[in-house]
């Protein structure tokens, strides 16, 4: 009996460990770490911004976003990057509205032109789907997020997929694709935007949603 109960143990102790491995990798038989750039957006932007207030809605975008990240898709917890957004590309579909979001008051884009998530692991991997050279999981990103000159240490939320190289993917561009997408806010104060006396929490949110959408590829 103990050498039957020594056998189940080691049995779920392995079990356990296969479960581990494939909840934290994409299970598409690739590893190795990979330097994967972000390209410029050719559909929807990759960056969508959205305010929320009593007085006035407001969505915007940015459509200047650079960056990479480093992945091994076998390790995934261990992604490292960094992702650039120019405040100057930033846009809310009205040009004097836009030209107050770059002033002092607000982003101060001639002093901080920059927005900065600086990626330093990724926790709470779980995989969601792999087949046909094709694989998403779920994680957490942890990094510093600087905006308007003041850095936090943030975690976001994201969906990373993961899409191996063939015939039809070469077609858009060479090696593995990868694609990112995170859904989280940031509150203006804890950044130091206090905008026009009277304006955060009447005509902008005092916390703005932040949408990404971001194309790699480790053959860019």
């Amino acid at each position: 009996m103990k050498g039957l109960y020594l056998a189940l143990v080691v049995s779920m102790v392995f079990a356990g460990s296969a479960v581990l491995s494939a909840a934290t990798g994409f299970g598409l038989g690739v590893s190795g770490a990979n330097h994967v750039p972000f390209a410029p957006s050719k559909g929807d932007p990759p960056l969508v911004f959205t305010s929320s207030a009593p007085l006035e809605d407001i969505e915007g975008s940015a459509s200047d976003i650079g960056g990479s990240i480093t992945l091994d898709p076998a390790n995934i917890e261990a992604t490292t990057g960094k992702i650039v957004v120019k405040v100057a590309s930033m846009q809310t579909g009205i040009q004097k509205r836009d030209s107050h979001l770059m002033s002092e008051p607000w982003l101060n884009q001639e002093k901080y032109p920059q927005i900065t998530f600086d990626i330093k692991e990724l926790k709470n991997v779980q995989r969601v789907s792999g087949d046909n050279g094709k694989a998403v999981v779920k994680a957490v990103a942890v990094g510093d997020f600087t905006l308007h000159g003041v850095t936090k240490r943030m975690e976001v939320p994201v969906t990373i997929t993961y899409i191996r190289e063939s015939q039809k993917t070469k077609e858009r561009a060479p090696g593995d694709f990868v694609m990112v997408q995170g859904d989280f806010s940031i509150a203006l104060k804890d950044f130091k935007v206090e905008g026009t006396k009277g304006t955060v929490g009447s005509k902008v949110g005092e916390t703005i949603q932040l949408k990404t959408n971001l194309f790699g590829s480790t053959g860019l």
